[in-house]
């Protein structure tokens, strides 16, 4: 009995390992693309704190650096500061790019959809993402960025003076993008305690926003989005529309 259970025992364990074991997944093509330029940006960032530039070409970082099986990678419009890259499989249309730096008109667009995509981030042909949806979350991010960090320099202008800054230009360490732009609107002087209302918008997205209320209180204007009226709670955390 004892080495029939042990029997169907390990015929168990066997059959279980069996089912688990199969056929390796093959990584999806978009993916490897997009990996092998998160990697070259990696592998610039160490050329760079090297010697003070970006390698302009890929033969410098050819000690450093190697494309995946199938994969070819190439700079485009590289500098010391600033470069794209563009990568391709063998086999199959389109590319996926990227860019970093102020690389300007230079960003390297997509064989086939000839999009781009902001700073940093890899955009393929066939990825299903646009490239007004891809900067318009961009925006959202950075206006939303832009007043959590204005929230804090409130606090220490608050420390230093008793008072919240009315103007953004009573912030200096607060530095806005050159699209963004914040107003402030103060508590009146009825509210039982100080506090402010802040709205970031985009030029190139108007009639969108991002909304943070530090303290509570009555705004004139409310503090709601533009578009999807959403409410900024007192929590100093921003609160935007979708940008699109």
């Amino acid at each position: 009995m004892r080495a029939l259970a042990v029997a169907s025992g390990v015929l168990f364990v066997s059959s279980l390992a069996g089912a688990q074991a199969g056929p390796a997944t093959t990584p999806d093509p978009l993916d490897r693309m997009r990996s092998d330029l998160r990697r070259l940006v990696t592998t610039q960032e160490a050329h760079f704190a090297e010697h003070a530039a970006y390698a302009r070409t890929m033969q410098e970082l050819a000690a450093a650096y190697r494309a995946s099986e199938g994969v070819a990678v190439e700079l485009a419009n590289a500098g010391p500061n600033a470069y794209g890259a563009i990568a391709r499989m063998a086999g199959r249309p389109g590319s996926c790019t990227i860019a970093i730096g102020d690389v300007g008109d230079g960003a390297p667009r997509t064989d086939l959809e000839r999009k781009r995509s902001p700073e940093g981030e890899p955009t393929c042909d066939g990825d299903g993402q646009t490239e007004r949806g891809m900067f318009a979350r961009e925006a959202q991010a950075r206006a939303a960025g832009v007043l959590s960090r204005l929230a804090k320099y409130q606090e220490r202008h608050f420390g230093r003076t008793g008072a919240y800054a009315a103007e953004v230009a009573a912030l200096p360490d607060v530095r806005l993008p050159s699209t963004i732009t914040v107003t402030i609107e103060l508590a009146t002087a009825t509210n039982r305690e100080p506090a402010f209302l802040a709205i970031a918008t985009d030029a190139r997205y108007p009639g969108f926003s991002c909304v943070l209320a530090s303290g509570w209180a009555r705004f004139p204007q409310g503090a709601v989005t533009q578009a999807e009226r959403r409410h900024a709670g007192g929590g100093s955390t921003a609160v935007c529309d979708t940008f699109r």
